[in-house]
């Protein structure tokens, strides 16, 4: 049998008890890569990054609200969750626009309305209103979200890849004709 006396005694790794929302910042480790002036409060026992009296534009109303009115979103790898983008009034509207439209949206299809690929579907509406544009893939639903969520956007985008109008518009009419040959074929 093996002698273990001499040899130096392993420490077993602590098991942490307490709550990394409450511990101050950077207890215990080295805080490597984070932002110089990290700021954060507490709301309730939640750490919140930024400080409270912050005032902050939301997104999608354009308001200059105080943080308070910001929901918490992701757990940095401080402890502190950062906040929304837009404010919880209109993270409410938006939930509530999007449960109607999946109450009233057709069957999901097995293929994109898009790109007309087998993928994973989401649901797509005319924002600020209820009325369902489709089943679209996330590539394709984030992808004209970037552009505006409008044809305006879209036809931007076509003409920055392709500068010759004659090209672009043979292409429209291949993807059309494509589009339309497929869609009859699944009826």
């Amino acid at each position: 049998m093996e002698d273990f006396t001499d040899k130096k005694e392993r420490k077993m790794p602590v098991k942490r008890t307490e709550n990394l929302n409450l511990a101050p910042f950077g207890k215990g480790s080295i805080q490597r890569g984070t932002r110089k002036e990290m700021n954060f409060y507490f709301r309730g026992k939640v750490k919140v990054e930024g400080k409270e009296d912050y005032l902050l534009e939301c997104k999608e109303c354009h308001r200059t609200l105080p943080s308070i009115a910001f929901g918490t979103h992701t757990m940095r790898s401080n402890g502190a969750f950062s906040l929304l983008g837009m404010c919880r009034e209109c993270k409410s509207t938006i939930n509530a626009e999007v449960r109607s439209v999946r109450k009233n949206a057709p069957p999901k299809p097995d293929l994109c309305n898009c790109c007309h690929e087998k993928k994973v579907l989401q649901i797509d509406h005319l924002h600020g209103t209820t009325i369902f544009r489709g089943w679209v893939c996330r590539n394709c639903n984030t992808g004209m979200g970037s552009l505006g969520d409008n044809l305006e956007g879209m036809l931007q985008a076509a003409i920055y890849l392709e500068k010759d109008k004659s090209k672009i518009i043979e292409k429209l009419h291949k993807v059309y004709d494509e589009m339309f040959a497929r869609t009859t074929e699944q009826k």
